[in-house]
């Protein structure tokens, strides 16, 4: 009588821990720890909550997604003959920015990417994000080195990079910089 033998597939040690690791890292990431940081995209907002008390009479009030209305504050951006028109949002770190408007700083170029320079006074980061995202356009602050940044290209997510308003139109003047130019930023009248 012959016997037909069922295969069997054995896993060796090698195999076992592969699918363990595969096993924890996909359950770890369906996780719901509400200790971890919140994604980038969770933390995009340039929009702070707290009301303004510092905010002028030419700020204009926009819709947001969730219907809340925010202030925003119009400035300029002058470089040399050149003037850039630009927003702060309304958030902790941009009112202590808008409270030392206005400013003349020696902006340089930093990585290809943007331009920057330390305002008189560091920012509050008191009620902002960990860190933002800066696309295009981007006027930001980075905690760390203390200084505000005029992005001319979308530089990504950074811990302790917090975006403080945006600037309209073609920002191209800020490329190619290879010394420190002068640039004032102001209140719009």
């Amino acid at each position: 009588m012959a016997t037909t033998a069922t295969p069997t597939h054995r896993v060796g040690p090698a195999m076992a821990a592969i699918a363990f690791v595969l096993t924890t890292s996909v359950l770890s990431a369906c996780s719901t720890d509400d200790s971890a940081e919140p994604p980038p995209e969770a933390t995009t907002s340039p929009v702070g909550t707290e009301p303004s008390t510092s905010v002028p009479q030419s700020s204009t009030s926009v819709a947001e997604p969730s219907g809340e209305a925010v202030t925003e504050t119009p400035i300029r951006i002058v470089i040399g003959d050149e003037t850039l028109d630009a927003t702060l949002f309304d958030n902790p770190a941009a009112r202590s920015l808008l409270d030392q408007l206005p400013l003349t700083l020696d902006f340089q170029d930093y990585g290809g990417q943007e331009v920057l320079a330390r305002p008189p006074q560091p920012l509050t980061m008191e009620g902002m994000p960990a860190g933002e995202s800066t696309p295009t356009g981007t006027i930001g602050y980075f905690q760390s080195g203390g200084v505000v940044t005029l992005s001319y290209i979308d530089v990504g997510r950074f811990n302790g990079l917090v975006r403080l308003g945006s600037i309209e139109g073609d920002v191209s003047i800020l490329a190619g910089w290879d010394a420190p130019r002068s640039v004032t930023i102001e209140r719009t009248d």
